[in-house]
């Protein structure tokens, strides 16, 4: 593939990119601080999201085998995109529900229902991409495009803090929809932009060859490295990112910052992400591997939590950003590296399904850490009845969590999982049933 087709694929990455940060840097903020919602409840209504990835396994198998007009994976990611795009614009008129009803039990299912509906967009859409790339690209540029595509999602997430900073630099509900419907039409556009003209139309394989959607999902039970895999994936994402929905409100509550130096806390952890991307691609996983890469990349992560703890506890703002940015680093040289293993632990013949197994893991650990984030800090002001301890304890359980996953690291190998699976007959599976 051509670098200018690889840079326009990635529009859509740059978009996904943008969309967090209102839903994870901004609204989280603005429902916890400005409107004095529980985090619990927050991070409740937002997390839900994560868990309509249940949708990836089996709408990812449906685009292998039913396509439109012979098109397998663009009619699911406009789809899905499109839906993406109205639950963004209306997702802040959720959030003035739950303000104005006291978060009642209805605003609340209200709330939750639409960003579960956010969720499915996101998941068919995401699912569907991930196998778009794969269907175009040749196994030896696979990497390449990923990276570019994933740094692309970095910068993405950089231009949507410059974009709140320019459209909503103190809060105002006028600037928080605007902000939501630009963020809806960009998205849309830039979807579009990216993947129009890039799929071929091609024949659905025939049904006596293909897998049933059971006999897909027991050829990832197969095998004991893709188990452990998929627990250490969900594993260390889940103690990166307990962190997503509570590092802004941690900025506001503890140290009384605005919108505005919340929100660049984004950029100083995707600026460090970058970075230890950059580093760990070009270098570090070629000189130590893959699998210390992805080591290493938890420990400094880990070794960040602490800092923010200690940070918090002692009310230490000078710590703050170099924390930030250094648990930047360590997710960039884990994304390098843990990105890399997903890649080696797949099968050949089912590609899009194995990347639905992880997207699936990614997801689950996403949701579960939104959601155990705003219990972490419930938990912890009813401890220390600060929240200053609240936040500490938080940032505490994901620095000795990012350490304790290198006992399941240490346990994951490439070699074993092809022994395992890599002389499986998909035809004889398919015959047996």
């Amino acid at each position: 593939m051509s670098l200018r087709r690889v840079f326009r694929l990635g529009l859509r990455q740059f978009a996904a990119g943008m969309l967090s940060v209102l839903t994870l840097g901004v609204l989280n903020r603005v429902m916890k601080v400005e409107f004095g919602l529980n985090l619990v409840v927050v991070s409740a209504v937002i997390g839900i999201h994560y868990f309509a990835a249940v949708v990836a396994i089996p709408l990812g198998h449906q685009s292998d085998r039913r396509p439109w007009r012979g098109y397998h994976r663009t009619p699911y990611i406009l789809l899905g995109t499109a839906l993406t795009a109205l639950t963004t614009a209306l997702a802040p008129f959720a959030a003035f529900l739950l303000l104005r009803t006291g978060a009642s039990i209805l605003a609340i299912v209200i709330g939750a229902a639409l960003f579960l509906l956010m969720g499915v967009g996101m998941y068919v859409a995401g699912t569907a991409y991930l196998s778009l790339i794969t269907d175009i690209t040749e196994e030896q540029e696979r990497g390449k495009v990923v990276a570019i595509t994933w740094a692309m999602m970095m910068m993405g997430i950089l231009a949507g803090v410059f974009l709140t900073l320019q459209v909503m630099e103190r809060y105002t509900p006028q600037g928080l929809v605007a902000l939501f419907v630009s963020m809806a039409g960009v998205l849309l556009g830039l979807t579009i932009l990216g993947i129009w003209g890039q799929e071929r139309p091609r024949p659905t394989e025939r049904s006596g060859e293909a897998l049933s959607l059971e006999q897909a999902v027991r050829v990832l039970t197969i095998s004991r490295q893709t188990r452990l895999f998929f627990t250490f994936l969900f594993a260390g994402l889940f103690f990166q990112f307990v962190q997503q929905l509570v590092l802004e409100p941690f900025g506001g509550d503890v140290f009384g910052l605005p919108v505005k130096e919340t929100t660049l806390f984004n950029a100083y952890q995707m600026i460090g992400t970058l970075l230890g991307m950059g580093l760990s691609g070009a270098w570090l996983s070629r000189k130590i591997g893959k699998k210390a890469t992805t080591g290493i990349g938890s420990v400094v992560a880990g070794v960040a939590f602490a800092l923010l703890a200690v940070a918090s506890s002692g009310q230490y703002g000078v710590l703050v950003r170099p924390a930030i940015f250094l648990l930047g680093l360590g997710m960039g040289a884990f994304t390098v590296g843990g990105l890399s293993l997903m890649m080696d632990l797949t099968v050949k013949e089912q590609v899009g399904l194995f990347m639905g197994a992880w997207t699936l893991s990614q997801a689950l650990a996403n949701g579960l850490a939104s959601v155990g984030g705003g219990m972490m800090h419930a938990v912890g002001l009813a401890l220390f009845a600060s929240e200053a301890g609240a936040y500490a304890l938080v940032f505490g359980v994901e620095a000795v969590g990012s350490l304790a996953i290198l006992a399941l690291l240490a346990q994951v190998d490439v070699g074993a999982f092809r022994s395992e699976v890599g002389a499986l007959s998909f035809q004889a599976f398919v015959d047996t049933g």
